[in-house]
């Protein structure tokens, strides 16, 4: 990258890169970049190094900052890199990305096995077969490559190669590749040649030719290919000889201030350059002035795009600091850099993962510790989590979190996660020790078409290992081995190239899942030419021609509709070939003027619309769709006729040939009761007759509209039996536990009678009783639970009763506490508020000042039998305030005081004077607000130390300071300190006292120290939790 600087403006700045793009042949390729500067800068396109001009298929759109870059009906020589070069008078900037053209699919012959042997001379002519392939290598920079690959076919194929999809003149610098052509003779005796060879040899191999170098084989017959691996490596450096000696920069000076990135600890960072050079630049990553390489947790890869990219997984503090890419050519040397900060979280855990290591079939043990035993843990390998299994052991003991991984195997090497809630997490890397080293990733992504490599690498050089797709052996054409190395390259690789694919080398295995996504196609393009025709009569004529280029995919056309006035379109129908139909007016609903709209649909997409111009008036004419049906239902029953047109229109029913009268939705029929209500519904018409009785069977119902006649008959039945109650609909209500008792009493005794719930019918069980007597029938539940709510049926020979039952669980109600609870804690106390609910079951919502709170790191939400618990581990003034645990209609309240210590010292608030006789006991006394504070004493400035002369006591609030036989030697000033705080104490010791009564000679202390009587306001609880309410 190069910019420059001026006195004004600023230099071009890409906000948005081009991204690269894969098309099939033929279709429309798109580059679309957004660059911004001061003044606005000239934005040119480029290819191999050559300025691009407009052409009819190649253009250059602007819209704005908003730069394009688009080519018409790609063809495979339009494939490569295109750079966008933007200018102004303070500097220039570049972007690029590549173009990938695939060729169009057609039937060809599978490629041929390389073991299948040529056809003998006068057998015919073949596919191409690759006789040996290219093997993949590992060389130090500078060293000279040959890949050479030998193809049989007749007739003899066609050779050329590609390097990471691209054609070796379309690579950036390939001044140093040269291709040596040959002939592979045919077998003793066979005459003529029976084939072709070609190598390619790279001299003075360079950092960038790293890459999949794929050698492709074509004649009339087919196709074939067979791929290598290329890894060129950088010479290791000679250690210094003095290993204490600073380590020398690696790279330049940065000339400006680097960038700065934030990024959570435990997530990602992912830093990306993007650089160009001829010849092409080498990459390197640097860390803190150190060179990187790449591990389980620092990736470093090349992107479609042809950026550069290390991407840094999980970050952790260690991980903060200074990250530079250099890139180097013979031409010079640029770099950039950027500031990486991981923000540690606020909860930690007390005791991060550890790395560890283990062997093949042993066990690895990893173990951290949690700031609190009730803070939940889960596991994970890399993104996957570890659920609990004879493979993966977790155990909880307190606040250590420990995993056991069992039977270790080559795929379990990897980085472990131990995360807390709030994506708090500590990273380690678990090292299996085996026969391999370096594993297979997890699973791998690839387009369809690309190429797909995957390496392992080995403790011993020179073994042979077995590459498997799905259990069966792959190709040897595809796989290369040299010393540690173990390389499959799949050039290509098409949906039938997915699986599982291992490497198996005796007893050990790694496995990676190949998955091969599908290549994004183009859609279709649209319809050319539509034009609309009214020459008939209640129809209209549309026409066009088909795109241009024609799909190369299956396709229709679709026609839709709108009507004048509506923002709606609707589909008529689709068709497989264009050229012209008509759209007659039983195509609409409504009479009314219409547009028509036809696009082209494939596989791949539908192209945009084309609207034809101008509209139709259109007016429908009613089609039978689904007509009338004889109707029979039991007496004093609904009976209801119903019939579905092709449009909507108006219509009339009649009865025994007479019309009903439609201007009222519903009617009654003279003289008799039977009534009736008419209804419609877009293009159904229904006709139902209400309580129909006996005398109303064989009644002949009709409806008529323009262009449709149809009739039906009603037959009634008599019912066979009739409920006697309950009449109606009936709603119950139950408490669970209850016995609940539905009855059904029937016209008829012992008649049968079915039970269903919510529709289904019901099964008799222990909790679900079904009995008959006589006339009643009975559906018992003993117990009711709530999940026994639901809509009841007792249905018989066309009839049937409906309970409606409903069960609730009883009433919750507050045990303890009854009163008002009021809590005082101070900052950093652990504070558990405690409600107790009657029931274990229970459910209770907190609230904290009217708003239900939710769990999180600084509030822990408990459930244990009755008791429900609110934990605030590390209390803060802020969290302070009015809590209500709300069970039912009922609620306990606590109020939270946190208070920040002012002062940690009760007593004394003065300076303490002691006047001691040798030999006699001094006990100096300091009360603290708090049990738990750890207090430090001093003499003199000199911390003491405690022994048989000199006691230091803890009890309570209280801490003591004793010198059992005071000496003269002792005389000082004494500290109790704790914080900013401490309590002085000046102690002088004399051989006597110095008192006016000379005759009493007996040792006492002359002064006594006494703590003013204090109320005791602090429970006897841990130092680490203050609660309230009741357990």
């Amino acid at each position: 990258m190069k910019a420059g600087s001026g006195d004004q403006g600023s230099p071009p700045c890409f906000l948005r890169f081009p991204r690269p793009v894969r098309v099939v042949s033929g279709a429309e390729a798109e580059l679309k970049c957004v660059v911004l500067g001061e003044p606005p800068p000239i934005v040119v396109w480029e290819k191999g190094g050559q300025q691009l001009a407009a052409s009819d298929r190649l253009s250059f759109p602007v819209d704005g900052a908003e730069h394009c870059l688009l080519l018409s009906g790609a063809l495979p020589t339009d494939a490569g890199v295109y750079v966008c070069r933007a200018r102004n008078s303070a500097g220039e900037a570049y972007a690029a990305a590549a173009v990938t053209v695939l060729e169009p699919p057609a039937p060809e012959p599978e490629p041929q096995l390389p073991e299948r042997p040529l056809p003998p001379p006068g057998a015919g002519e073949g596919a191409p077969v690759f006789l040996t392939g290219p093997r993949s290598q590992w060389v130090l920079r500078g060293a000279e490559v040959v890949l050479e690959c030998q193809v049989g076919g007749l007739p003899a194929p066609t050779l050329y190669w590609e390097k990471d999809g691209m054609a070796l003149d379309e690579v950036w610098d390939s001044s140093h590749f040269s291709l040596e052509p040959g002939r592979v003779e045919g077998r003793a005796g066979a005459g003529a040649g029976a084939g072709a060879s070609l190598a390619l040899r790279i001299l003075a191999a360079r950092l960038p030719d790293s890459g999949v170098y794929v050698c492709h084989a074509r004649n009339a017959h087919g196709h074939a290919r067979a791929g290598a691996l290329l890894q060129v490596q950088q010479p290791p450096e000679s250690p210094p000889e003095d290993p204490d000696e600073a380590p020398t920069p690696v790279v330049e000076t940065l000339k400006c201030a680097p960038k700065t990135f934030w990024v959570n600890e435990g997530k990602h960072a992912k830093f990306r350059c993007y650089v160009m050079g001829k010849p092409e630049p080498e990459i390197e990553w640097h860390w803190e002035g150190r060179p990187l390489l790449p591990d389980r947790r620092r990736l470093m890869y090349r992107d479609r795009d042809g950026g550069f990219v290390l991407k840094v997984l999980y970050c952790q503090a260690k991980d903060r600091g200074l990250y530079v890419c250099a890139a180097r050519n013979s031409a010079g040397q640029t770099l950039s850099a950027v500031q990486l900060h991981v923000k540690e979280p606020r909860l930690r855990f007390s005791r991060p993962l550890q790395d560890v290591e283990g062997r093949e079939h042993g066990i690895a043990v990893l173990e951290c510790k949690v700031p609190n035993s009730r803070i939940p843990t889960a596991w994970f390998r890399e993104d996957q989590r570890l659920l609990p299994c004879r493979k993966y052991e977790q155990i909880e003991e307190g606040t250590v979190r420990r995993l056991i991984i069992h039977r270790l195997k080559a795929d379990d090497d990897g980085v472990y996660l131990c995360e807390m809630r709030g994506r708090v997490r500590t990273v380690a890397n678990v090292t299996v020790k085996g026969p391999i080293l370096k594993r297979l990733p997890r699973k791998l992504d690839v387009f369809e078409g690309e190429n797909a490599v995957l390496l392992v690498e080995t403790r011993e050089a020179g073994v042979e290992g077995r590459w498997s797709r799905d259990g069966e052996d792959l190709p040897a054409t595809c796989q290369s081995s040299s010393g540690h190395m173990h390389a499959l390259v799949l050039p290509g690789v098409t949906r039938e190239d997915a699986g599982e694919v291992t490497f198996s080398l005796g007893n050990s295995r790694t496995t990676t899942l190949l998955r091969v996504k599908c290549v994004k196609h183009n859609p279709p393009g649209p319809p050319l030419l539509a034009e609309m025709f009214k020459g008939h009569r209640n129809t209209v004529l549309l026409t066009w021609k088909p795109p241009d280029p024609t799909p190369e995919t299956p396709f229709i056309y679709r026609l839709e509709r709108q009507e004048v006035g509506s923002e709606d379109w609707v589909q008529c129908f689709s068709i497989e070939k264009a050229g012209a139909v008509e759209v007659p007016g039983d195509c609409v609903p409504t009479e009314g003027d219409y547009r028509f709209r036809v696009c082209t649909v494939s596989e791949h997409g539908r192209s945009p619309h084309v609207v034809f111009h101008g509209s139709a008036h259109l007016v429908p004419t009613a089609r039978l769709v689904a007509g009338l049906e004889d109707v029979q239902v039991y007496d004093g029953e609904d009976a209801i006729f119903s019939l579905d047109l092709s449009t909507v229109i108006q219509g009339t029913w009649f009865l025994n040939g007479e019309e009903l009268k439609s201007t009222e939705p519903e009617g009654q029929v003279g003289p008799g009761p039977l009534r009736y209500r008419m209804e419609q519904h877009g293009l159904q018409h229904r006709l139902i007759l209400q309580a129909v009785r006996h005398q109303d069977s064989g009644a002949l119902i009709g409806f008529s509209c323009p262009g449709v006649q149809d009739s039906a008959a009603l037959t009634i039945q008599e019912s066979p039996v009739h409920i006697l109650s309950p009449q109606d609909k009936v709603s119950l209500t139950f408490t669970t536990s209850d016995r609940v008792v539905l009855t059904c009493e029937l016209s008829r005794v012992d008649f049968p009678a079915s039970w269903y719930k919510d529709g289904q019918q019901v099964e008799e069980s222990e909790s679900l009783v079904v009995k008959m007597d006589g006339r009643k029938h009975r559906l018992i539940l003993p117990e009711a639970q709530v999940q026994d709510s639901g809509e009841f049926e007792c249905r018989t020979e066309g009839v049937s009763a409906f309970f409606s039952v409903t069960v609730q669980d009883p009433p919750v109600h507050i045990v303890a506490p009854r009163e008002h609870v009021f809590v005082h804690a101070i900052t950093s106390e652990c504070v558990m508020l405690t409600c107790e609910v009657d029931r274990e079951d229970a459910p209770v919502h907190w609230y904290k000042d009217g708003q239900e709170v939710e769990e999180s790191d600084f509030v822990l939400l408990e459930s244990e039998g009755p008791h429900r618990r609110l934990v605030l581990p590390s209390a803060q003034p802020s969290v302070g305030g009015e809590f209500q645990c709300v069970a039912g209609d009922e609620r306990a309240y606590f109020t939270v005081t946190i208070t920040d210590v002012s002062s940690w010292i009760v007593y004394p608030s003065g300076k303490v004077y002691v006047a001691a006789v040798r030999l006699e006991r001094v006990v100096l006394t300091c009360e603290l607000c708090r049990p738990w504070a750890e207090v430090r004493w001093t003499k003199d400035g000199e911390e003491v130390v405690e022994s048989p002369a000199l006691l230091l006591q803890k009890e309570d609030t209280v801490r003591r300071l004793v010198l059992p036989a005071v000496q003269l030697e002792d005389s000082g000033e004494y500290l109790c300190e704790i914080d900013d705080e401490s309590a002085s104490f000046t102690v002088t010791v004399t051989e006597s006292y110095q008192s006016q009564d000379s005759s009493n000679n007996n040792p006492e202390l002359c002064i006594l120290l006494k703590k003013p009587k204090t109320r005791r306001l602090w429970s006897r609880f841990p130092p680490w939790r203050r609660t309230a309410g009741a357990e």
